[in-house]
C-alpha cells in the first residue's frame, strides 16, 4: 500500500519499528496513534487584501484570536492545582494578548495588506527567532510554547471543517508539539500518552505531562509522517522509545510492564519494605509548596528533593531572606512531621538567571556548588533562610555539583558561620541540621569514602551523573542512543558510592529518573539504596514494585549486573529477571 502521511490510507505497518527520542515523562502508555499532522500551506507566496477588505481580514484573525483564548480558558478551569499548572495555561493567555504581538498583527494586515494567516506567522516569527539566539536555555525552549501558539491561530484560520476532534479516548497523540493546555485537555478526554516532534524535556507541556502522570516521548524526528494513524503504539517514557506496530513479545513484555506500573495498593500511605522485611523509603520530587499536598496523598513518606531553583526560574532573580525563608517555611510547615530535602540553587547549565555568566559550555561550567562558593553573598543568604525554616527540625540540607572536597569543606564553613549569625541574633534553627551531597559527578563518587567522613547523607543523581560518565547530553536526541542509565559505567560508579556509603554509616538515596524504572528496582536495591525520590505519581507503583523484591535475590542480581559490558546486556538480563519474578508471584 503506498503510504500517505497523516492520511487514512496510511494505516499499518508490516513490520514492528523502534523510534528513538528524549524520555520526556516516565511510564508505559498503549494505544492507537492519533497522529495531528501540522496543517499543509504556503505562506510565502500571497496577494496582498484589498484595503476595502482588510478590516474582515483583521476580524478574522481576532475571530480566530478569541476561539485560542476560549479553549485555554477552557483548560484552565479544568487544570489540576498541582504546581504551576495554572500558572503555566495563563501564561498562553497573556502571550496570546500580548499588545506587542497583537497590534504587529494588525498593523501587517492593516497597513501591509497580509492576510491574516500570514500576519499571525510572521509577527510570531520574529519573537520566535529572538528566543531562539538566546543565551538562555530556559528561554530557547520558550519558543517552542509561542511555535504552538502560532501554529493553532494558523490553523484556526485557515480550517474550513469545524467538526468535532476525533475520538481520542485511551489514544497516544502524535504531534508537532503541543502546549500544556493541549496535554490537560487531551487527558480530560482519556488520552494515555504523547509523542511529539519537538520540545525539549523543560517545556510546559512536559512539566504538565509529569505532574499528570502521562507517558511521554519528544524529539521523535517525522514521527507525524512515519507512524500511520490508527497504528498500534508504544509509548516507553522511562526511556524514550516509541514502538510502532510491536510483535507479540513485545506486546505481552510492554502490557507486563504498564500493569506493574498502573498498581495502586490500598495501604499507599504506609512505609514499605521489601518481601524479607528491609525497610526502603519512597519520597516525592517536588518543587513548590503546592506540590506537598499532592505528594502526601500519593503516600510519600517525606520530600526527598525539593529544587529551590525553581523559585528563581518563577521570579527571575535572587529574591530577599525573608522572600525564601517564608517558601521555605511553607514547604517544611505542610509536609511536617516528615522529613523536607531542600536543594540549594542548582542553578547553571540549563537553568540561567539573569546576572549568571555567559559560558559556551554551561553544563560544565560554573555550576551548582560552584557558583554558590563564587557567589558567597547569595549562597549566605540562602543558608539564612533555610535554617531558619528548620527549626521544626524536619529539614535537611543538600548541595548539588560537588566535585572536591575543598567544596564540602567551604560550605560547611559557611554553614557554621551562619550559625554563629543566628545564634547572635539569638534566632532558633535546628542545631543538627543535616547535609548530604548529591552523587552526581564521577569525582564525587570516586571519592565517596571521603565526603562520607562529613556529611550524613547521599542522593544520587543519576540523570547528570550518566551525562558526566558518558559524555552525552541528556537533553540531545542526537546522542540518546548513548545516553543510558543503566550503562555498566554508570553502574559501577554507582556500587562505588554505595560502598563508601555503607562503611561510613551514611544514608544513601536517589533521585534521578532510573528511579521511576521499576524493573531497575531489585537492582538498584541490591546496589545498596535505601530511598528513592520520584514525581509523586510514581510512588504507588513503587512501592508496590519494592513489596515485591526479596533482598538476597537482589544482591545476585547485581553481581550479575557488574559482570556485563554492554548496556542491552543489563536491560536483557533486567527484562529476564523481571519475568521469572512476575511468573514466580502469578504461582504464588
Amino acid at each position: 500500500m503506498e503510504s500517505d502521511p497523516g492520511g487514512s490510507a496510511y494505516r499499518l505497518l508490516p513490520f514492528q519499528l523502534r523510534l528513538q527520542g528524549s524520555a520526556a515523562s516516565r511510564g508505559i502508555a498503549i494505544g492507537k496513534a492519533v497522529v495531528l499532522s501540522a496543517p499543509h500551506v504556503r505562506l510565502l507566496h500571497w496577494r496582498s487584501i484589498a484595503p476595502a477588505e482588510r478590516d474582515h481580514e483583521i476580524k478574522r484573525y481576532q475571530d480566530a484570536q478569541r476561539q485560542l483564548l476560549e479553549s485555554i480558558r477552557a483548560s484552565l478551569a479544568s487544570a489540576p492545582t498541582i504546581g504551576d499548572t495554572h500558572a503555566i495555561i495563563e501564561s498562553y493567555e497573556m502571550i496570546a494578548t500580548d499588545p506587542l504581538i497583537v497590534d504587529s498583527i494588525i498593523a501587517r494586515i492593516a497597513t501591509e495588506g497580509m492576510p491574516a494567516e500570514v500576519a499571525v506567522s510572521t509577527a510570531y516569527d520574529a519573537h520566535i527567532h529572538a528566543l531562539a539566539e538566546s543565551n538562555d536555555p530556559f528561554l530557547r525552549e520558550r519558543r517552542f510554547e509561542l511555535e504552538n501558539l502560532r501554529r493553532k491561530l494558523v490553523a484556526l484560520l485557515l480550517s474550513s471543517d469545524k467538526s468535532a476532534l476525533p475520538e481520542v479516548r485511551n489514544a497516544i497523540i502524535v504531534a508537532p508539539s503541543l502546549l500544556a493546555s493541549d496535554v490537560l485537555h487531551y487527558h480530560s478526554r482519556g488520552v494515555q500518552g504523547f509523542i511529539t516532534e519537538i520540545g525539549g524535556i523543560t517545556s510546559h507541556a512536559c512539566i504538565v505531562a509529569r505532574t499528570l502522570g502521562l507517558p511521554a516521548v519528544i524529539g521523535v524526528r517525522s514521527a507525524t509522517t512515519i507512524i500511520p494513524d490508527g497504528a498500534e503504539v508504544i509509548v516507553d517514557g522511562s526511556r524514550g522509545i516509541v514502538i510502532v506496530e510491536p510483535d507479540a513479545p513485545t506486546r505481552v513484555h510492554y502490557t507486563t510492564l504498564q500493569q506493574e506500573q498502573q498498581i495502586a495498593p490500598p495501604t499507599i500511605s504506609q512505609p514499605v519494605t521489601t518481601a524479607d522485611g528491609l525497610p526502603i523509603a519512597v519520597y516525592a520530587s517536588v518543587d513548590t509548596p503546592d506540590d506537598i499536598p499532592v505528594a502526601l496523598s500519593h503516600g510519600a513518606d517525606g520530600i526527598g528533593l525539593v529544587r529551590t531553583e525553581m523559585l528563581l526560574v518563577r521570579v527571575q532573580h535572587f529574591p530577599s531572606e525573608q522572600e525564601q525563608f517564608l517558601w521555605y517555611s511553607a514547604i517544611a510547615e505542610r509536609a511536617y512531621p516528615k522529613v523536607v530535602t531542600l536543594r540549594v540553587f542548582d542553578v547553571g547549565s540549563d537553568k540561567i538567571i539573569h546576572g549568571m555568566p555567559d559560558e559556551a559550555n554551561p553544563a560544565l561550567g560554573l555550576r551548582g556548588l560552584r557558583f554558590l562558593l563564587h557567589r558567597k553573598d547569595l549562597f549566605r543568604t540562602q543558608l539564612r533562610a533555610i535554617l531558619r525554616a528548620s527549626v521544626h527540625r524536619n529539614v535537611r540540607i543538600l548541595l548539588p555539583m560537588v566535585t572536591s572536597v575543598d567544596e564540602l569543606t567551604a560550605t560547611r564553613d559557611l554553614i557554621e558561620a551562619v550559625k554563629a549569625e543566628l545564634n547572635a541574633e539569638q534566632i532558633p534553627y535546628d542545631e543538627h541540621v543535616p547535609v548530604g551531597i548529591m552523587i552526581e559527578t564521577p569525582a564525587a563518587a570516586l571519592l565517596a569514602e571521603h565526603f562520607a567522613e562529613n556529611v550524613r547523607f547521599f542522593s544520587i543523581g543519576t540523570n547528570d551523573l550518566t551525562q558526566y560518565t558518558l559524555a552525552a547530553d541528556r537533553t540531545s536526541d542526537l546522542v540518546a542512543h548513548i545516553f543510558d542509565q543503566l550503562n555498566p559505567a554508570v553502574l559501577r560508579l554507582l556500587q562505588y558510592a554505595a560502598s563508601a556509603a555503607r562503611s561510613r554509616g551514611v544514608e544513601l538515596e536517589l533521585c534521578g529518573d532510573l528511579a521511576t524504572f521499576l524493573m531497575a528496582t531489585d537492582l538498584l536495591i541490591g546496589i545498596g539504596i535505601g530511598a528513592f525520590s520520584v514525581a509523586p505519581s510514581y510512588i504507588p507503583a513503587l512501592k508496590e514494585r519494592i513489596r515485591t523484591i526479596r533482598y538476597n535475590h537482589a544482591l545476585s542480581l547485581v553481581e550479575q549486573a557488574l559482570q556485563k559490558s554492554h548496556s542491552a546486556e543489563v536491560h536483557a538480563l533486567l527484562e529476564q529477571h523481571s519475568q521469572r519474578s512476575s511468573h514466580q508471584s502469578q504461582k504464588l
